[in-house]
């Protein structure tokens, strides 16, 4: 398949911000900057090693409601877990395959509905000491997901996963939640680090709207209008267009500034501003539900939105021609020019982001996310580029940000501060700070990202 091509070829990325959900898990906010071993509060919250938790190989939590197919592609589907029977009689020690009547091989037969046991696959196998061997298998399905519905219950999964039994036509509020309005649009300006993504799986939308608020400020826009006497009674429209058409506008989408907020923390479940009562980022995904489900009222199901592609988004979102770029068909070099032709003063002035591979299964080196911190069938906003000289060469960089607002790749980046030509001055960017923002060599960006695309 050739690049540059304005139809739909890119890959659709669903996974959800772990943060988001540990919080709806833990029913709480969690101030995430003075947790000391984030690490463990997210393994010990989401029950799933940290290692499992960025690829969907594993099928962890951050892709409830999605399925890696045998060709390794991500699709939506309804969770399991809305049909499991939660077992109230059973406590930690009681789980059935922690029985002591299993003394023998042979007792695992039944347990894995397995006539021979010679069949059930072994995941692997260590020895512990000088006396044991430790086998490793993986629990059979009805066993695992009525352990995974124990954290992960019901309720919960109707508020981060599409059910596609449910009606889009009706008005929906999430369990546990309530529509309110939490703050102010704007309050300064559109800033790149301001759309943080929630509990839901829609980083390419997050991802988007980042790059527009970098690339194109002037594109997010607040247009409002009165709808009541009352001094708080207002609407707002928010334009979608259609994809490469010049800045063609496909639908005008009114909705209010009522967004989903959890009835146990007040705070917002799904996309968030990263400035406290900014919510923004809160009404375009809201009306980004409204346009992709065809909804009338102003409560759309907002767990629609997840799965999706990360350069349509973008061209709904300013109508731009879309280009799709693959890594497996680039050079490190003709990579990092290709953000250079989307770039003036190291920063993109057209809309670009850039997507994982759907699991480290599907690359080329079978590379493991988890030890470079970046996340399968995810999707990035690029920021720009960077070099550094180091006789007789010099590394390239490209500029990232993870739509999480955290959780910044630890392989083969750059420290310090970078610079970038912000439309009329000079912005410092410092890539010390936990914010998503991180900036990799362009040969780990082609060994760690399936592609990149721009819609201009």
């Amino acid at each position: 398949m050739s690049d540059d091509l304005n139809t739909k070829v890119g890959q659709d990325c669903a996974v959800i911000n772990p943060y988001a959900l540990a919080e709806l898990v833990a029913g709480r906010k969690i101030n995430w900057k003075a947790v000391p071993d984030k690490r463990r509060m997210l393994e010990e919250l989401l029950h799933t090693p940290y290692e499992e938790l960025f690829d969907p190989i594993y099928e962890g939590p951050l892709y409830i409601g999605l399925r890696l197919t045998k060709d390794f592609k991500l699709e939506r589907v309804r969770s399991p877990l809305l049909d499991v029977e939660i077992r109230l009689d059973l406590n930690d020690l009681e789980t059935p395959l922690e029985s002591p009547d299993i003394k023998y091989l042979r007792d695992l037969g039944p347990r894995f509905n397995a006539k021979d046991i010679g069949g059930i696959p072994v995941l692997s196998a260590q020895t512990e000491g000088q006396r044991y061997l430790v086998l490793k298998l993986r629990l059979p399905e009805p066993e695992r997901w009525e352990r995974l519905a124990q954290v992960f219950n019901k309720a919960l999964v109707e508020m981060v996963a599409f059910d596609p039994q449910r009606s889009e036509s009706q008005d929906w509020t999430p369990p546990n939640a309530s529509w309110n309005d939490p703050g102010h649009f704007f309050h300064e300006a559109t800033e790149f680090f301001d759309p943080i993504q929630g509990a839901v799986a829609n980083c390419y939308f997050i991802a988007a709207l980042s790059a527009v608020a970098w690339a194109m400020p002037y594109q997010i826009k607040h247009l409002t209008r009165a709808i009541g006497t009352g001094q708080q009674q207002f609407t707002n429209v928010i334009r979608f267009y259609r994809p490469d058409s010049g800045g063609q506008v496909d639908k005008e989408v009114e909705v209010t500034d009522a967004v989903p907020l959890s009835t146990a923390t007040n705070g917002f479940i799904y996309a968030r501003s990263s400035e406290t009562d900014e919510i923004w980022p809160s009404v375009y995904e809201k009306a980004f539900a409204k346009f992709v489900t065809g909804h009338q009222g102003d409560r759309p199901d907002i767990t629609a939105t997840g799965w999706g592609d990360c350069v349509l988004a973008t061209a709904q979102l300013t109508g731009g021609k879309r280009s799709y770029y693959y890594t497996n068909s680039k050079s490190p070099a003709e990579l990092w020019d290709l953000v250079r032709e989307n770039s003036r003063g190291g920063r993109t002035f057209n809309p670009m982001t850039a997507w994982t591979y759907s699991s480290g299964e599907a690359s080329e080196k079978k590379i493991v996310y988890a030890d470079a911190n970046i996340v399968a069938s995810h999707c990035y906003t690029i920021l720009g580029w960077a070099y550094r000289s180091a006789p007789p060469l010099y590394q390239k960089y490209i500029i990232l940000r993870n739509p999480w607002g955290n959780t910044e790749a630890t392989t083969s980046t750059l420290s310090g501060t970078i610079t970038l030509y912000d439309i009329s001055w000079w912005r410092p960017i410092n890539l010390a700070l936990i914010d998503g923002t991180f900036a990799i060599t362009n040969d780990a960006f082609k060994t760690y990202f399936a592609g990149m695309g721009v819609a201009k």
